[in-house]
């Protein structure tokens, strides 16, 4: 704030003008945006809002794949394309439909101006000391445990308890610890905004039913199916779970279908305060909320938001509702529950 200069014995308070809007969220498409770049001058502009770390989620996934991509086997080419998009709004998903299609079509090309990937190693031969046993309708409703293990945590799911978590090495044993929140966003691509007359839905992964079991001595996965809520506006989710005995943690693989507009859904790891537990592949890092029935630890699965303010104005983004498939890779577990700040 400045103090403008004094008349008689008043000082008039001045407050300072609001930077403009970033050329990358005035534009339309990326062509007008370098148009616009190139009389914008040098700034500064608004950054992006705190909480966009969650909008656009699908084309965060993209960002996570194209960077991964560079950073494993980029050239030149591909780290200069990457670089030609990588701006704040760009990167935040705070833009217009038009430019949010063109960031994914660089991110696309990124990723194929680099080297190729190695071809994956030929699958081992099936060791007859060792088969994979497979189990699936009446059989797999005969097992008492469904039981997911790796080299250091594991999990087991039933109808009645959702999800018990352990981690020996860590201290952990967490019983019905994981929840699917879903709540309705008044916000717009800088961040959201709660609906103040609507409390969360939580929905357990209780709500899903086992489909397949697959299990030797270096695999268990087991694979939930169904749909969150027993609404008709429920959200059809798909949850795999796999552990290795090579492996520190656990690999949960969600994909989920998100057939409605204006709203978060998030899913929360209950009783945990380090956020190291749980890592995410593009999807934004996990948050860690305090609530007055405990802490708990949230990663945003689908952000669906149709409104981008450029100043004063508010413009449509349909798109950035993200509706359609989403998929998702977690890894849970490999650290302790509570970071040593907070015991």
């Amino acid at each position: 704030m400045r103090t403008a200069p004094a008349t008689g014995n008043l000082q008039r308070i001045v407050e300072p003008a609001s930077p403009p809007p970033s050329p990358d969220r005035l534009a339309d498409t990326l062509a007008v945006r370098e148009r616009l770049w190139a009389t914008a001058g040098p700034g500064p502009f608004r950054a992006p809002g705190a909480g966009s770390a969650d909008a656009r989620i699908d084309l965060k996934l993209w960002w996570w794949q194209a960077r991964t991509a560079v950073a494993a086997r980029g050239t030149d080419a591909a780290r200069a394309r990457l670089a030609s998009v990588d701006t704040p709004d760009l990167a935040a998903g705070t833009v217009t439909d038009g430019v949010a299609r063109g960031v994914r079509v660089a991110l696309e090309e990124a990723i194929s101006l680099c080297e190729p990937a190695p071809p994956p190693p030929p699958p081992e031969p099936d060791d007859p000391l060792d088969p994979l046993l497979v189990f699936e309708g009446r059989e797999l409703r005969k097992r008492r445990e469904l039981l997911v293990a790796s080299g250091g945590a594991r999990l087991r799911w039933s109808r009645r308890g959702g999800i018990l978590f352990v981690d020996r090495d860590h201290g952990v044993h967490a019983e019905d610890c994981v929840r699917f929140e879903d709540r309705r966003d008044r916000g717009d691509l800088d961040g959201f905004v709660p609906d103040p007359d609507e409390r969360p839905r939580l929905f357990s992964p209780a709500f899903l039913k086992p489909v397949r079991y697959e299990e030797n001595r270096t695999l268990q996965r087991l694979t939930l199916d169904g749909r969150l809520g027993r609404r008709g506006d429920g959200y059809p989710c798909r949850m795999v779970v796999s552990g290795r005995p090579t492996d520190a943690r656990l690999r949960i693989e969600l994909t989920l279908r998100n057939e409605h507009d204006d709203h978060r859904l998030r899913i929360r790891l209950l009783g945990c305060a380090n956020p190291a537990a749980l890592a995410t592949e593009g999807a934004p890092p996990p948050e860690l909320c305090l609530r007055r029935g405990g802490v708990f630890l949230a990663v945003t699965l689908v952000r669906a938001c149709g409104v981008l303010k450029v100043g004063a104005l508010c413009t449509p983004t349909p798109d950035a509702q993200c509706r359609g498939l989403i998929h998702h890779v977690l890894h849970l577990g490999g650290a302790p529950w509570r970071t040593p700040s907070k015991e």
